[in-house]
């Protein structure tokens, strides 16, 4: 029989790596709008994007959980597998060469037998499913790219970072920490509705990059109820 542990990763990989069904639907209905009824019925019952990328997403989560646990002499392990990958994916999108092929191999992603924009694509519709709010629970993801001054990016990344995963690079003083600290800071207590501050304790003046991720959640807990029986 699984232990409480297993038990508990396979419901964290579950919940990290497959959205909802009826909300990847809704996405897919505000997404595809055709007047061919037949065709919009077929792309409605779809396999939605997301949950192509699934697999690769949860064999990401228990790998990276084995090299941590390997390397912890903690007894509670918790992070959001779903976070990392989102960020390292993200970062692929300005990489080249052997950085971005390792990036991609790390997520588990064969370039070979999925294009690497259908990778991408999906990581947008999962992002919007998580960060579709209902009155159940509340899940808020975000990415925060604090580049240098004197680092100049394309114009493509930043596009397609704020496009494919609603994210954006901010230019900062890395030479003022304390200025730098409280930007970023600032950026995460916003984003998480003022529970998380002053992330940023320490922050090198030769800092040229710096990749901020957040998540928020917030959701209802169910209160069991308990039946009264009179033993006579």
């Amino acid at each position: 029989m699984p232990s409480s542990i297993t038990w508990g990763l396979l419901l964290l990989a579950g919940l990290c790596c497959l959205a909802p069904r009826s909300l990847a639907e809704d996405l897919q209905g505000d997404a595809v709008q055709d007047t061919d009824a037949s065709q919009h019925d077929h792309e409605h019952h779809a396999e939605p994007a997301c949950h192509k990328i699934a697999p690769n997403l949860a064999d990401f989560a228990f790998r990276m959980y084995r090299q941590v646990a390997h390397e912890s002499n903690k007894t509670n392990i918790f992070f959001s597998p779903v976070s990392i990958a989102t960020a390292f994916a993200m970062l692929s999108l300005g990489a080249k060469g052997d950085t971005h092929s390792q990036i991609m191999k790390g997520l588990g992603f064969n370039l070979t037998e999925r294009a690497e924009g259908e990778v991408h694509q999906a990581f947008q519709q999962l992002l919007h499913t998580l960060n579709h709010p209902d009155n159940q629970l509340q899940l808020t993801t975000g990415n925060g790219l604090f580049v240098a001054e004197s680092v100049k990016l394309l114009n493509k990344f930043l596009e397609d970072v704020k496009s494919l995963y609603n994210s954006e690079a901010f230019s900062i003083n890395f030479g003022d920490t304390e200025a730098a600290k409280k930007q970023i800071n600032d950026y995460v207590e916003k984003g998480t509705q003022g529970k998380i501050v002053d992330l940023v304790q320490d922050l090198d003046k030769d800092t040229v990059f710096a990749l901020v991720n957040y998540i928020f959640f917030k959701g209802k807990v169910a209160t069991p109820t308990f039946q009264r029986r009179e033993v006579k």
